[in-house]
């Protein structure tokens, strides 16, 4: 399980994830908003992200 912290509590992705990468992937395909969250240091250049609002 991973989480992703964020200024308005916790993400938990309760998928078989590989790496954040892919935790991040499905919090985009679901429409979570990742706005609050802490990804500094995380690498999601292979993340597909489409769709994502990045704003």
């Amino acid at each position: 399980m991973i989480e992703i912290k964020s200024r308005i509590g916790k993400l938990i992705v309760e998928y078989d994830v590989k790496n954040i990468e892919e935790a991040v992937e499905l919090a985009v395909s679901k429409n979570i908003n990742l706005s609050g969250a802490n990804l500094s240091g995380t690498n999601l250049s292979g993340a597909d992200l489409s769709g994502a609002n990045l704003h």
